[in-house]
């Protein structure tokens, strides 16, 4: 696992959003563990399945998200990942309301389906933050994928 400086997908509109219903009153950051992220083709769209392996904290909230954009934008990703917040970086992101928020038991787990994306190969980043970690949230390996052509649905990475 690969822990990015700065932001994430959304990042500060998913803060956003929990601060909202869970305001943070820790005055220590939460030790945040990234998500589990497994990703299926299924014809022209991601079915990006987002596990959450972090427990509960009301005192700092823990949610968990993934973005999937072209694979040939990861070398900008990796050199500053604040890029994914751009207008248009990104070719699917998680709505900051349907975050995976975290539970009890430590799996907290949704599906999401893209919209249909055109042929070509894409990067899947799961991350996930807190209240007090926004600015440096947990992230996977990167997922490379390649929808439609003769390769398509072939998975690439952890």
């Amino acid at each position: 696992m690969k822990r990015l400086a700065g932001g994430a997908a959304l990042a500060a509109a998913a803060a956003a959003t929990v601060a909202v219903t869970m305001p943070a009153t820790a005055s220590a950051a939460t030790e945040v563990q990234p998500p589990t992220v497994v990703t299926a083709v299924d014809g022209s769209t991601l079915d990006i399945t987002v596990t959450n392996p972090n427990v509960l904290n009301l005192l700092d909230a823990q949610s968990c998200g993934a973005v999937a954009f072209d694979a040939t934008k990861l070398p900008a990703v990796l050199a500053d990942p604040t890029v994914v917040l751009e207008p248009g970086f990104v070719a699917w992101a998680t709505n900051p309301i349907e975050r995976v928020l975290a539970n009890a038991a430590g799996d907290a787990v949704k599906t999401f389906t893209t919209p249909d994306l055109p042929d070509g190969a894409y990067a899947v980043l799961g991350e996930c933050l807190s209240l007090t970690t926004v600015a440096n949230p947990q992230t996977t390996m990167p997922q490379i994928v390649l929808v439609g052509g003769p390769l398509g649905g072939m998975q690439f990475g952890s």
